[in-house]
């Protein structure tokens, strides 16, 4: 694989990444929500592709193999009813900010610079995890569907 290839598969990836993002908003909100709700102060959301194989690998750690594959079978049958809106499984959950802080650049490396800045006011941290990697992207408080919280 050449440089430029190199560079256009990672080109692709991160926006598989921002497009998995785009498209779970509702999921990400939740989980940042529900963090908020329990006291954390600084959540970083996680959204994992559960059909992703770095993505299900984290998915299946924190959830369990069957609860992951009872969760993929369930979209890929509304999905053959043409009842799921998503394309993959995703899971949202948010960890706190230390923590990830700690962790994350343990798994990917290369998101470490993230954690030595400060989080965004105007919004909150996602860890997109699809695609083969990952991607840090901030969600806007303002990209919240009108009439949610």
């Amino acid at each position: 694989m050449t440089h430029t290839d190199k560079e256009s598969a990672a080109t692709e990836a991160a926006l598989q990444q921002q497009n998995l993002l785009e498209s779970s908003l509702p999921a990400a909100f939740t989980a940042y929500d529900t963090a908020k709700e329990q006291g954390m102060s600084a959540p970083v959301v996680f959204l994992l592709d559960c059909e992703d194989e770095i993505g299900g690998e984290i998915a299946c750690g924190w959830l369990g193999n069957q609860a992951v594959s009872d969760a993929i079978e369930q979209r890929q049958l509304e999905a053959a009813h043409a009842e799921a809106d998503e394309e993959v499984t995703v899971f949202a959950y948010a960890f706190p900010l230390k923590q990830c802080c700690e962790e994350v650049p343990k798994l990917f490396p290369y998101l470490a610079t993230v954690f030595a800045s400060e989080l965004p006011e105007d919004g909150f941290l996602v860890i997109v995890v699809t695609a083969g990697g990952a991607s840090a992207l901030t969600v806007p408080f303002e990209c919240r569907e009108p009439g949610n919280k």
